[in-house]
């Protein structure tokens, strides 16, 4: 009787996807974990350097994670894995910090800074989690990849907007324009990355839809 190789080929193909999937996971907490150690280090240098590095390179770990998983559960796992990353880190930095802000993910000042309250820090893991979730859905050919890839888009812009406009509780003074400019660029990045061709457009019409439709907000028209 002939050994069925199939089955022993189907065997061998799982298992190295299960350990592609735990090893997914274990690199998305450990380097989230280091990028939040970076975070707590550049708090204590320029606010403008900062600024952008938190949230944003957060937000692209994020982002990569997602779109790297091999399932939507995957996706919404490894992105939450990716998120509470820097926030132990940062969590961690404020043993030898007194009054500290990370997670309304601005920065005030020199020093690690975590967030207000607990309802903070639900939102903004969150949020960043659920980029993750649109990295991974942006993989999609249909109009619901082109809206995942839009919103996502336009959400990490409004996060610029909010640390340009002067007197709003996010204002990083100093922030505009070479600051601004670079979070442009991320967006831009952000869309041409996950998404190319003609579903650029739609992508990008979603994108401008949700920043206009928040500035409308900030400005109270």
């Amino acid at each position: 009787m002939e050994p069925n190789h199939t089955l022993e080929y189907d065997y061998l193909a799982d298992d190295r996807q299960e350990r592609a999937i735990l090893l997914h996971m274990v690199l998305s907490l450990l380097v989230g974990m280091l990028l939040g150690a970076g975070g707590a280090l550049l708090s204590y240098g320029p606010p403008l350097i900062h600024s952008i590095y938190e949230p944003y390179a957060y937000i692209l770990f994020v982002v990569v994670v997602g779109r790297t998983a091999v399932g939507f559960g995957w996706a919404a796992l490894t992105s939450a894995l990716a998120t509470f990353g820097p926030l132990i880190s940062l969590l961690a930095a404020t043993i030898f910090e007194s009054g500290a802000n990370l997670l309304n993910l601005t920065s005030r000042g020199p020093g690690v800074a975590l967030g207000s309250n607990g309802s903070t820090m639900n939102l903004t893991v969150a949020v960043l989690a659920t980029f993750g979730v649109l990295a991974y859905l942006s993989k999609r050919r249909d109009i619901w990849g082109d809206l995942a890839c839009g919103v996502l888009a336009g959400i990490v812009a409004i996060d610029g907007l909010d640390k340009t406009l002067r007197g709003g509780p996010e204002y990083v003074r100093g922030f505009w324009p070479w600051d601004t400019l670079l979070v442009a660029a991320f967006v831009a990045a952000l869309l041409l990355i996950l998404r190319q061709g003609k579903p650029l457009a739609r992508c990008a019409l979603v994108a401008l839809t949700v920043l206009s439709t928040a500035f409308v907000f900030a400005v109270g028209v």
